[in-house]
This record gives C-alpha cells, sequence and structure tokens, in this order.
C-alpha cells in the first residue's frame, strides 16, 4: 500500500510540471507562437482515478519553461527525444532521484492547440512500477486574477 501511494504522489509530482506548447492562430504559425498566456486549468488521473486539479498563470515569459520538459525539483531530468510541433509532442527520457541517483525512465506523448493539452505519461518509479497517467489543460481565461 505504501508503494502505491508513493507512486501516486510520483505521478501527481510528475504531471505537476506539465511540458506544455501550444498552436498560436494556424497550424502553420503554431510552432513559432509559443503556448497562449492566460490562467490554465490542469486535471491529473492515474487511469480513471482523479489525481489532483490545480490552476496556474502562465504569463508570456515562463512559456519556454513549459517546453523544457516534465520535471520536479526533487530529480534531474533528461530527455534527449523532445520532438513539439505540428499539434503533437514526444518526450523520452529519464528522472534521475536527487538523493539517492536512482534512474526513472519517463515518456509521455501528447497534443495541443493553443488553449488546450493532452499528455499520456507512462514511467517507471525508481522501485521499478510501472505507471500510467494523464494530464489535460485548458486555458480558462486570457488574464489572471
Amino acid at each position: 500500500m505504501t508503494r502505491l501511494i508513493t507512486a501516486a504522489a510520483l505521478v501527481a509530482a510528475i504531471l505537476g510540471a506539465p511540458a506544455v506548447p501550444a498552436l498560436a492562430q494556424t497550424q502553420a504559425q503554431a510552432a513559432d507562437q509559443g503556448l497562449t498566456p492566460g490562467l490554465w486549468e490542469y486535471t491529473y488521473k492515474w487511469g480513471f482515478i482523479p489525481l489532483h486539479s490545480e490552476k496556474k498563470c502562465l504569463k508570456a515569459a515562463e512559456i519556454d519553461q513549459f517546453t523544457d520538459g516534465l520535471c520536479t525539483r526533487h530529480y534531474r531530468c533528461d530527455y534527449p527525444t523532445k520532438q513539439i510541433a505540428d499539434g503533437k509532442i514526444v518526450l523520452k527520457g529519464t528522472w534521475t532521484d536527487k538523493k539517492k541517483n536512482r534512474v526513472a525512465p519517463v515518456s509521455a506523448t501528447g497534443s495541443y492547440t493553443p488553449d488546450t493539452i493532452k499528455l499520456n505519461v507512462r514511467l517507471r518509479t525508481v522501485d521499478g512500477l510501472p505507471l500510467s497517467a494523464t494530464a489535460t489543460g485548458k486555458r480558462v481565461a486570457a488574464t489572471c486574477p
């Protein structure tokens, strides 16, 4: 049971910082424009089980951080494969635990539009437990409170 809770917490942490670009006015302009700034709402699920929902203000200056890949402050994250174009996202890499240097493989595939995001995440925890989860996001307002 403890391992299951730890795994669920890891998935929530992983999805807490999704790598997300978005399209602008047209498909051709999308790769050049990046995410649409504003107030975004994210929902994370492990299978059909909701894990977490949050709202985040995404400022224009922070958009590039979202294309760097999924990561949390507890890991060093490396994505040798990072493809973000034409409404599709592909990430493949590893997370290394900063305290014990344990390595966990992570991959994510998904799609995006100017105002929506969907990522399917697959990983194997540092203890070897395979997990899959989804992260969805939508822009709910052009300005932040």
